[in-house]
């Protein structure tokens, strides 16, 4: 029998957790540097956030931060990071999002996205729009493992095959792409949080939009700037929009 006290009790620990981090976050954030999104583990153990720093009408910065009490289980990413420490006790990371700021180190985190990256955004919804969704083939020990071995972005991910396939079920549709510049720019995205994952069958690992995130960014595109179809194909070349045209016909047999 399910104890529906301990379920209610847990869920309100949980979201009285995730009030507190949110607070203590914003209290010690510089005035140039504002909370846009944030998405909170289901097991309650991380927070990530994306931060946004704009000066002077100048091009917005983008800060991805992870509060944790648990290591990241992919390398090669561009987000920092700080152990909250004993969850009965938030009262100090106030005082530890401070120290972060003031840390010189803390500035080479920041990227801004340049109008490709910011099509790439838009081509993934658009992917995601249509029921689609990328991803990569793991090897067997790090699939297995399910995030107690470490992703390597630039070597791991870079290796895998890469697929465009059908969001729900990915039996009926997987197209495999060879698309390494592409797949460099996934990485990336990867690596920032604008993108999270899950496992699927057959080794797959999932790579979904973290739409919360994307969809301030995709909002600073500005109306002169090239279509993302247009800048796609600029850059990647017209297959790679083929594969999605077809991914997207095949989809629809499939629905």
């Amino acid at each position: 029998m399910v104890n529906s006290n301990y379920s209610t009790d847990h869920l309100d620990s949980r979201k009285l957790m995730e009030e507190q981090l949110i607070n203590e976050l914003k209290r010690g954030l510089p005035p140039s540097v504002k909370l846009v999104a944030y998405n909170y583990s289901h097991a309650g153990t991380s927070l990530y956030a994306l931060l946004q720093r704009k000066q002077n009408r100048k091009t917005p910065e983008w800060l991805t931060l992870r509060l944790t009490d648990h290591p990241l289980w992919l390398e090669e990413t561009q987000q920092v990071f700080i152990e909250f420490g004993n969850p009965a006790n938030l009262s100090h990371l106030e005082k530890k999002v401070v120290a972060l700021f003031k840390d010189p180190k803390t500035e080479r985190y920041f990227y801004k996205m340049s109008s490709l990256e910011i099509a790439v955004l838009q081509f993934l919804d658009a992917c995601q729009k249509q029921g689609m969704v990328w991803a990569i083939r793991l090897p067997e020990e790090i699939f297995a493992a399910r995030k107690q071995l470490p992703l390597n972005l630039e070597v791991d991910f870079m290796q895998a095959d890469l697929f465009l396939g059908n969001r729900n079920n990915l039996n009926a549709l997987l197209l495999p792409v060879e698309a390494k510049d592409f797949q460099t720019e996934l990485a990336r995205l990867f690596g920032r949080n604008l993108l999270f994952s899950q496992f699927a069958r057959g080794r797959l690992l999932r790579l979904l939009p973290t739409n919360q995130w994307i969809q301030p960014i995709i909002e600073t595109r500005t109306a002169k700037e090239a279509s993302w179809e247009d800048q796609i194909v600029s850059e990647y070349g017209q297959e790679l929009l083929a594969v999605y045209k077809k991914g997207r016909r095949l989809s629809l047999d499939i629905d």
